[in-house]
């Protein structure tokens, strides 16, 4: 049985927030380089977003190694975005936190230093932040496309948003795409943070 404090300490919820934001600020500038191909590859963005920022989760995980972190992680992120004026994020986002601490739920409070766990825990959040953007489509409908992209591209990104198939088709890529990301962050972890002693 493991005897570590599974309560989270004020430095824990310091260092979620820092990285929390980290990754947020990680998955914009990801999200923003793939604008010219979003016509063709919107199932795909979330995922590639996640696949370069699951190194910033995974560091956060295993070092924190508690209960609460990737739930945080989606309070956070959808905090951030009801600032920004979309107040449906913030649910959606602790639903995403919500089944990532679901993955991670049983075990004896080692699995939360298990880098295999927090991947899958990372990999299930991907998978309902693949489809953040068909549901702010869906609720706030054409506005929010308009606003921020030409009539044409709007078309594409509706008829992604409206097809079963492809949103069904972003929640498995983002959640390979984002397993994928955390295989690699956890070769980097291996040999730099866990041999430099920065993580255990």
């Amino acid at each position: 049985m493991s005897t570590q404090s599974t309560s989270l300490k004020t430095k824990d919820y310091v260092l979620i927030g820092i990285f929390s934001i980290l990754i947020f600020i990680v998955n914009g500038i990801v999200s923003t380089l793939l604008t010219p191909v979003m016509f063709a590859a919107m199932p795909l963005i979330s995922g590639v977003c996640l696949f370069f920022s699951a190194i910033i989760y995974l560091i956060m995980a295993i070092k924190v190694g508690k209960r609460g972190v990737i739930l945080l992680l989606g309070l956070v992120t959808g905090l951030v975005y009801a600032i920004m004026g979309i107040p449906l994020m913030l649910p959606f986002f602790v639903a995403a936190g919500l089944l990532g601490e679901a993955v991670l739920l049983k075990g004896n409070g080692n699995q939360y230093k298990q880098v295999t766990r927090q991947s899958l825990a990372y990999a299930s959040y991907g998978m309902l932040f693949g489809i953040g953007g068909y549901a702010t489509i869906h609720v706030y409908g054409s506005d929010v496309l308009e606003a921020m992209f030409s009539s044409e591209m709007s078309e594409i990104m509706r008829n992604f948003a409206y097809s079963p198939m492809w949103m069904l088709g972003s929640m498995l890529f983002s959640f390979v795409l984002t397993l994928l990301g955390c295989v690699f962050a956890s070769n980097m972890l291996k040999k730099h943070f866990m041999k430099a002693g920065m993580i255990k």
